[in-house]
């Protein structure tokens, strides 16, 4: 098996620490870290002393991932219930980009109307565009449907936004969340022992702003983004592995969502072709692959042209035009030429370091790996570099109104890999050190968590100074300010 270009061994059996036993593992390891993540994970789990059940991978696998899914999902939405609980009719007509993205169920579903939306750009006076696309309401809809009823049989306004509409929606976002979870650790876990992918999961979501738009601002694209990666990074690695007709036709409308919930996340349709790609053979091969398929390929076209077609409908009854730049309508635009490359990781204006300070020890360890040609990392820096310099090109670069750098939450799926190296790294050195690593690692997870909680927008814009934000710092271990 390979993981993002690189050949890693199939395990066979775990065996417990307790019993003497190491993993069986079958096949063989070519220059690839996951061999020796397996053999140092071995040794933390026997330091540990933990008694497990000798048990199957895939009942391993399984019974990681369901744990991962659900703590996320409590953790999720526990945190955006006791945020939101008093202010449900609050949270899905706050008029931002949170009100942009549902606006669609209310609108199509209930008021019959999508041209008159509340939360849009006015073009002329009788035509008004919404910036957003419709892939966030896609994947919001089941939920949409479940709060209605719920309205329905407890005599609230059937409006789309009342109380149970957005109780429904905080159960969505933590739901989707979760799933994040559990296809993260079903994909990496047969590579690595699976509850050292579900670690990884765990301190990559609280330790970065991926926590607060789940918990916080969940019906923001971010966290749906993070799923649908999750997922594409799960669907191809089967695909690749073991092609069949159905994993072809999913490709299709999985890929299409990606870039229906966040258009800039198309860089991310690079995966399915250099994903364990090792050169331009294998990406033919892939080619190949869509062509030995050609009914699933046909049929999951199909199917991404009805994904697209009412996003394409929308513009071109307003516009004119069937493919549309929104932002351009405001003329907003890039700037190629003068990226602030610097400043989205280091301003105190949302930089990425500054407010994810682990992601720079992830960030370490990726680029070893790059360096090391090790389990595909260089595929990993390529996707995010563009979207790095195309954030950094973005007229307003900070994304304003935001925690943190948001544009980087949803590839948070990428750095799995790294964090479980550097997890297993910190777990192996001597005792102090590990000690030391470990309230490193809670502490950064208590700053995020609880500058989550205190965060009122803005926290930048002119008037945001990096004594400001060591202000909110100190305020998370509540100290008081000056």
């Amino acid at each position: 098996m390979r993981f993002l270009g690189a050949e890693v061994a199939q395990h066979g059996s775990y065996h417990g620490p307790g019993t003497g036993c190491c993993m069986g593992v079958k096949g063989h390891a070519v220059q690839a870290i996951f061999g020796s993540l397996v053999t140092q994970a071995q040794r933390v789990l026997q330091r540990s002393g933990m008694q497990i059940r000798p048990i199957g991978p895939h009942q391993n696998r399984l019974g990681a991932a369901q744990g991962t899914a659900l703590l996320l999902f409590a953790i999720s939405f526990v945190a955006a219930w006791i945020h939101w609980s008093d202010t449900l009719y609050l949270l899905l007509t706050h008029r931002t980009d949170t009100l942009g993205y549902y606006q669609f169920l209310p609108g199509f579903f209930l008021e019959r109307d999508i041209y008159c939306l509340p939360w849009t750009h006015e073009i002329t006076p009788s035509r008004l565009l919404s910036l957003f696309t419709i892939g966030v309401a896609i994947l919001q809809l089941p939920f949409f449907m479940i709060g209605h009823v719920l309205a329905v049989l407890g005599g609230y306004v059937t409006d789309g936004y009342s109380a149970p509409y957005a109780t429904a929606q905080l159960v969505g976002a933590a739901f989707y969340q979760g799933c994040s979870g559990y296809l993260l650790v079903r994909w990496l876990g047969r590579s690595i022992y699976p509850r050292v992918v579900g670690a990884a999961v765990l301190v990559l979501v609280l330790s970065t702003p991926l926590h607060y738009y789940t918990a916080y601002e969940p019906t923001m694209s971010h966290g749906y983004s993070f799923f649908l990666i999750s997922a594409l990074l799960y669907l191809v690695d089967l695909w690749v592995r073991q092609p069949s007709a159905w994993n072809t036709f999913l490709l299709f409308p999985l890929c299409t969502m990606v870039v229906l919930v966040r258009p800039l996340n198309g860089i991310l349709l690079l995966i399915p072709f250099i994903y364990r790609a090792s050169d331009l053979h294998s990406i033919r091969d892939r080619l190949l692959t869509l062509r030995r398929w050609t009914r699933a390929t046909i049929l999951g076209s199909m199917v991404s042209v009805l994904l697209i077609f009412p996003q394409s409908l929308y513009w071109h009854s307003i516009t004119g035009k069937w493919v549309l730049f929104t932002y351009g309508v405001k003329e907003e635009s890039f700037d190629f030429s003068a990226p602030h490359l610097f400043d989205v990781l280091f301003s105190h204006q949302n930089g990425w370091f500054v407010y994810s300070p682990l992601m720079i020890m992830v960030m370490t360890v990726l680029l070893w790996q790059a360096w090391r040609k090790e389990s595909g990392a260089r595929t990993s820096l390529v996707i995010w570099a563009i979207a790095w310099y195309f954030y950094g090109s973005w007229w307003a670069w900070w994304l304003g109104a935001a925690y943190g750098f948001r544009g980087f939450v949803e590839y948070s799926a990428l750095f799995v890999p790294p964090t479980i190296q550097l997890l297993l790294w910190m777990s192996a050195v001597r005792i102090w050190w590990r000690y030391l690593c470990v309230t490193i690692v809670v502490g950064l997870i208590f700053i995020n968590v609880r500058m989550s909680y205190i965060y009122q927008a803005p926290w930048d814009g002119p008037d945001w100074s990096w004594r400001k934000y060591v202000d909110k710092v100190q305020e998370s271990f509540f100290v008081p300010g000056p």
